[in-house]
């Protein structure tokens, strides 16, 4: 072949190869930018997922430590891994994430709800932890703080688990239910204490009925007489119901007794809490006191009228009580003979109750009706019996 055709050919064939390496260089160029364009979108996907996730982290983050409910996690061994700052409230201190020496639970002692002591190792947690039982669903437990207050949680712990199924630790969520328990004791209490009252009023309506229907006077007189004493009754019984049965305050019973004569009544004290057995009796007493005040006292004729004082004397267990009745400007009072149920209240039954016999004297001008005892008797039991003026 002539050597210019060989130098055309290798022309030819440099030609072809330049044009094939421009295309190919497109090509690439094409494939880089694609391929740059791809890393860009899933470097802004995975910015966008990475803030996502932070977002969500940060909410529940803020969920966990303002929530309401205690919360905290162990790991397989026990270990505390997290916990929040209501589950620190209610535990009354910061346990030390990871310390081999916490374990279970960041309570400084557990009790069982009958009282025992519950070791952190046979607390709910370690049970679900070491596969005893599956998961813990409202289970009562009683915290006991360093400074040895005590409180009632409901906890809820579930397991975590691996792919494989094995418990890799634990999360408990617990509430404090300690006034719903004091709420429910209450109760309990109001309705043993319903039973028991109920089955007192009938023995005490019982007793009045049988001395106000004594034959010696008109029955009508007699229902008349009958009815007001089981009105006094419950009135006294009222009381006691505002103050949840655990006593009546003395002005109150008075004031109730004496609304029909309030113009002619001066009553006077310190606030003082009586206890149910004291509040009704001395309701009944004071009933008695009024109604002879009206028949046959200072009530019963114009211009009479009642003074009432009570006061408290001394401190703690030798502290006293005295209240007097006194009635002024009435008829000449002369003392009963008949020996009816308001006398036997008045002397009797009211030495019972305040544990010392009340003082009666029939003056010239009306009846002083005097009580002087232990205040410890008389007032309610965890009540502070300190006068208070009036």
């Amino acid at each position: 072949m002539p050597e210019s055709a060989v130098l055309q050919e290798k022309m030819l064939a440099m030609n072809e190869a330049l044009v094939l390496g421009l295309v190919r260089q497109h090509e690439l160029t094409d494939v880089a930018d694609l391929l740059n364009l791809q890393l860009q979108g899933e470097i802004i996907e995975r910015q966008q997922a990475e803030t996502a996730l932070r977002e969500s982290e940060e909410r529940y983050r803020t969920l966990f430590e303002l929530g309401p409910v205690a919360v905290y996690s162990c790991d397989a061994s026990g270990r505390i891994q997290n916990f929040n700052r209501r589950a620190a409230e209610l535990w009354g201190r910061e346990p030390a994430v990871g310390d081999t020496d916490e374990k279970f639970c960041g309570s400084f002692k557990m009790f069982r709800p009958d009282d025992s002591f519950m070791p952190h190792d046979l607390c709910p947690m370690a049970e679900v932890l070491d596969g005893r039982i599956a998961e813990v669903l409202d289970a009562e437990v009683q915290i006991e703080r360093s400074d040895g207050s005590r409180i009632v949680v409901l906890a809820n712990i579930r397991p975590m688990m691996n792919p494989a199924g094995e418990i890799t630790g634990a999360i408990n969520c617990f509430v404090d239910i300690t006034e719903r328990k004091k709420v429910e004791r209450h109760q309990r209490f109001l309705m043993d204490e319903l039973a028991h009252r109920g089955q007192n009023l009938l023995a005490v309506i019982q007793a009045i009925a049988i001395r106000s229907l004594s034959g010696t006077r008109p029955l009508a007189e007699e229902r008349e007489v009958l009815t007001q004493r089981i009105q006094a009754l419950a009135r006294s019984q009222s009381v006691l119901v505002g103050g949840g049965f655990e006593g009546g305050p003395l002005a109150e019973i008075v004031r109730l007794e004496l609304a029909a004569f309030s113009d002619r009544v001066e009553a006077a004290g310190p606030g003082i809490m009586l206890n149910r057995r004291v509040a009704q009796t001395f309701g009944l007493i004071v009933h008695e006191l009024a109604t002879n005040a009206t028949k046959h006292g200072a009530l019963s004729q114009p211009g009479g009228r009642i003074e009432i004082r009570w006061s408290t004397e001394g401190d703690g267990a030798t502290a006293r009580f005295r209240f007097q009745w006194r009635e002024i400007d009435g008829p000449p009072v002369v003392p009963q003979t008949r020996r009816g149920f308001g006398s036997i209240l008045l002397g009797q039954a009211a030495a019972q109750d305040f544990e010392n016999a009340p003082k009666v004297s029939f003056l010239p001008d009306g009846l002083v009706y005097e009580i002087d005892t232990l205040l410890a008797v008389m007032t309610a039991a965890g009540v502070d019996p300190r006068p208070s003026d009036r």
